[in-house]
């Protein structure tokens, strides 16, 4: 019998990222006496020793020319290549342990360049409390790290992209949009806000906005079976940034949760950080044969992007 030949169905551009994610890991089935969620989810989490013990694991890779441009400081590189796992551990509320980095080098590549991208790698370790272990190096045809990257959850359960339920409301930190040209080299990432939210019991579900609002949000309400309303005219956006350029930019690094509205009260009293927050929508039971927006998109790395129509007033997800 002759191979099925692929069809367009089979394409990256017509996969996409989560497309391609589901086909290559839909069969997975780890323990689940000790794996509390695996693919799906910004991080995974492995149950830990005793009670309200949760260890947090997420890998992540930037890429010369994906990620970062042959021209980016060195330092910055190494700190987007930790602070992007970083962010996702937020999205978590966890906090980091430790890290292994690999490291893949082209045959042209500056050894003063990357002890500069490890400097500012073991800067933003430092500043975060990671202990960088160990890691790997490896022959490439560009240049690139990947971190591995080591969390926990210590008297409080991680917050997963499931909690979202009917009545909740949608909230982000910070402004949307524009951090390409500006900071996606310099982002903090919001680990205290996201361990305080859920030390707290106060996010019923959290994702950091990597791939932008308009690719995040729908992943949000499709893993908590929702759909979400938004108020256009709240969402934040950085200066001079237009609404399309607030949902499909990406690399915000905010965070992105909803909470229940009898929370509401105490988590706008009792934020307790510089970093703005604003209520942008709310949660209602899903009704709609599918959350995916198929006219907004945030970023993603195979599918071929189609043009964003003008948004007004509310916009349901």
């Amino acid at each position: 019998m002759s191979a099925r030949r692929p069809s367009s169905a089979d394409s990256l551009a017509a996969l996409g990222e989560t497309g391609l994610l589901r086909l290559l890991t839909g069969k997975w089935k780890p323990d689940r006496v000790r794996v509390m969620t695996g693919v799906g989810d910004d991080c995974a989490v492995l149950r830990g020793l005793g009670k309200n013990h949760f260890l947090v694991f997420k890998t992540d890779a930037v890429v010369e020319g994906v990620h970062f441009s042959p021209q980016a400081q060195a330092g910055q590189i190494g700190h987007k290549a930790l602070a992007r796992a970083l962010s996702d551990l937020a999205a978590m509320g966890a906090r980091p342990l430790a890290a292994v980095i690999t490291l893949g080098i082209p045959a042209h590549e500056s050894v003063r360049r990357l002890r500069a991208i490890y400097r500012g790698l073991e800067r933003t370790a430092k500043r975060y409390g990671v202990n960088l272990v160990g890691g790997e190096t490896t022959r490439a045809r560009q240049l690139f790290l990947n971190v591995a990257l080591l969390g926990e959850c210590r008297g409080h359960r991680p917050v997963l992209r499931s909690g979202a339920r009917a009545g909740d409301l949608i909230f982000v930190t910070g402004r949307l949009g524009g951090a390409q040209a500006r900071r996606h080299l310099t982002f903090k990432p919001r680990l205290a806000e996201g361990e305080w939210l859920a030390k707290n019991g106060l996010a019923s579900a959290m994702m950091d906005l990597s791939d932008g609002l308009g690719a995040d949000l729908p992943r949000l309400a499709t893993a908590s079976g929702v759909e979400a309303q938004l108020d256009l005219a709240a969402i934040p956006r950085a200066s001079g940034v237009t609404l399309k350029a607030a949902f499909e930019d990406g690399e915000d690094y905010e965070l992105l949760f909803t909470a229940r509205l009898s929370h509401t009260k105490t988590l706008k009293k009792k934020w307790p950080f510089g970093t703005s927050l604003r209520c942008i929508g709310i949660i209602h039971y899903h009704r709609l044969k599918s959350v995916e927006l198929s006219f907004v998109h945030g970023f993603d790395h195979f599918k071929q992007r189609r043009g964003l129509p003008s948004l007004r007033g509310r916009l349901v997800c």
